[in-house]
């Protein structure tokens, strides 16, 4: 559902405005995405078409970043907007939509042509348009509630959608106050782990009690089958199973929040209440910005940045970038140097967290597995997870397989992991879980026909507890097993290791030149704090010259609020892309990374 419709001149007066969410009609974002088109001027001519854009007032701090469609309407020139939260394809194909309606509806009655004929008689331009705007609201609102009442099943998972965030969102008023500068987990040159935090211990002791709501979901054996598929995604026409993006699953306080700071700015000054108010506020602009005005605005800049856990140099290479983006120009009308400063920042982190590559991981894995060998053996997809001790290396590899497990994939899970004492039971007790949700009937501790733990579309490959020479046998063995049986997907877990121990780092290499995964992730923690640079470093220097990591999988998002500074230290080190992120401990705890949420998060 969008969350505002409204028409008005380009002289600012608003002909009709409405919120379709039932709440008071919020001027103030109408007032920034017109500030964005006077900054922006090129991003107002439609041409006739609609046009999107996506809209970050960082002047209105009462006001979170939304996105837009406009139709610019000539003779007379009228905007016709539709506001929205975030980008989607359901959003974006309804605000389109809607916008067809209100130009249709606004033809039929004829209001443009009414209009017109007030201009050209110098009359107020809404002399005798009363009723005619009456009926235009009663007819819009009614088909637009028609046509929801009629959408594609799919589009019904929003209520659950929304009734996840909402239960994040509790999640994160129980949880204490993070501080400023809080730090994080951090390895020392003898393998140990600091905790550098600032936070009391005693609450994160959940030892006894009643567990708080949504609290680490982990799945008693009992009730492996009470996860809730959809929350994990959408399938698509085409029978594709899709990870829905993070999107605002993880913002704290989310419509509460919205709602008080849309009140607090419109009752902060007086002059909000007509569409061009900004401009009573912001006479500014067309200043030639030199190192010495930019300073400040670094120095602050910087600061947030350290604030929500990204690295001393990875703030450095931002705030550079945008010390060489603006120096030398000139501001825009009716912007501050800093809020260029933070409108650029904004650009830098999106530039530096959008894969520079394709992640269409799902046709990667269809096109080879479509494929067969020289012998008619079909070819598995091949993945090897990796990362330091205790960051969630099996428990992001369960979550990628329940989702492969979703697209019909055959998933052969293997113990490579032959150094932690209960590893390959633990990678046990999950292929025991998930072949429970493939297959009700699925008996506990049975073994399938091929006399191995699971069933006919996940099993485990498992040969024991050795060194790294068994590891690589393992990895062979299982591979030419896959093959042999029709699997399609190889899912490698890997022991732990300290990234600063270079005799735990070594045999990584011949690892994987002798096991040849197709991708090689690296599953990093949100927790980690600075740190996340060396140890992103390490591993993608680990397989040689000649192979790099594919592609990070975070976890444990769930647990640091806006302090998401290790997904920018990880990426900024290596310049590997960002897939999925871990936000909770059940299957379906799995989202792909929407930049857009995370550049907001760290802006905010």
């Amino acid at each position: 559902m969008f969350d505002q419709l409204a028409v008005y001149t380009t002289g600012g007066q608003v002909l009709y405005q409405y919120n379709c969410q039932g709440r008071k009609f919020a001027e103030t974002q109408i007032n920034a995405l017109i500030n964005q088109l006077i900054v922006s001027p090129g991003s107002s001519k439609s041409n006739g078409e609609f046009s999107s854009v996506n809209v970050a007032d960082p002047q209105r701090k009462g006001v979170r970043p939304f996105c837009a469609q406009f139709h610019l309407s000539r003779q007379p020139e009228l905007y016709f907007v539709i506001t929205y939260a975030e980008q989607s394809l359901e959003l974006n194909k309804e605000a389109e939509s809607s916008l067809e309606l209100a130009l249709a509806l606004w033809e039929s009655l004829e209001i443009g042509i009414q209009i017109s004929e007030n201009v050209k008689n110098n009359e107020d331009i809404l002399t005798g348009l009363a009723d005619d705007l009456d009926k235009f609201g009663e007819y819009f609102k009614a088909k637009y509630n028609e046509s929801i009442k009629y959408e594609p099943k799919a589009a019904e998972a929003t209520p659950a959608a929304t009734n996840t965030a909402t239960t994040n969102t509790n999640k994160s008023q129980a949880k204490p106050k993070k501080q400023q500068g809080q730090g994080g987990r951090k390895w020392g040159r003898d393998g140990m782990v600091e905790d550098t935090s600032n936070i009391d211990s005693s609450a994160l002791d959940f030892s006894s009690g009643t567990p708080s709501a949504g609290a680490n979901k982990s799945i008693p054996e009992s009730d492996a089958t009470a996860v809730d598929k959809d929350d994990l995604g959408t399938r698509t026409d085409k029978g594709e199973f899709l990870i829905k993006e993070i999107d605002d699953l993880l913002s704290s306080n989310v419509e509460n929040k919205r709602e008080q700071e849309e009140a607090a700015a419109e009752q902060s000054s007086s002059y909000l209440t007509s569409a061009f108010g900004f401009l009573q506020k912001n006479l500014l602009g067309n200043k030639v910005i030199t190192d010495k005005d930019l300073k400040p605005a670094l120095d602050s800049l910087k600061s947030k940045l350290i604030s929500k856990n990204v690295a001393p140099e990875a703030a450095d290479y931002l705030t550079g970038l945008v010390q060489k983006d603006l120096v030398g120009s000139k501001t825009e009308s009716w912007t501050t140097v800093e809020d260029a400063a933070r409108a650029s920042l904004t650009k830098a982190l999106t530039q530096v967290l959008t894969p520079g590559v394709s992640v269409d991981l799902l046709h990667e894995i269809q096109k080879k597995t479509g494929t067969k060998t020289t012998d008619g053996k079909k070819s598995p997809y091949v993945f090897s997870v990796v990362g330091v001790n205790g960051v969630g290396k099996s428990t992001n590899l369960s979550k990628l397989a329940f989702w492969l497990l979703q697209n019909n994939f055959k998933v052969l899970i293997v113990a490579c992991d032959t150094f932690r004492s209960g590893a390959v039971e633990q990678l046990r007790v999950h292929v025991e879980n998930l072949a429970q949700l493939m297959d009700e009937r699925h008996v506990r501790g049975s073994k399938n026909k091929r006399g191995k733990t699971g069933n006919d579309y996940v099993e485990l490959f498992e040969a024991g507890y050795g060194g790294s020479d068994l590891v690589t046998k393992i990895a062979k063995q299982a591979i030419k097993y896959a093959s042999d049986e029709d699997f399609d997907i190889v899912l490698m877990d890997t022991a732990g290791r300290r990234h600063n121990d270079a005799t735990l780092m070594s045999p990584l290499k011949s690892f994987a030149e002798q096991a040849k995964p197709d991708k090689i992730i690296m599953v990093g923690e949100a927790l980690v704090g600075t740190d996340s640079v060396q140890q992103a470093k390490n591993f993608n220097d680990a397989f040689g010259k000649a192979r790099n990591l594919d592609f990070f999988i975070i976890s444990k998002c769930d647990t640091v609020g806006d302090m998401l500074g290790a997904m920018v230290n990880m990426v900024y080190a290596t310049g590997i892309p960002i897939l999925f992120v871990g936000v909770g401990q059940t299957y379906t705890d799995l989202r792909t990374l929407s930049v857009n949420w995370a550049v907001n998060t760290l802006m905010s």
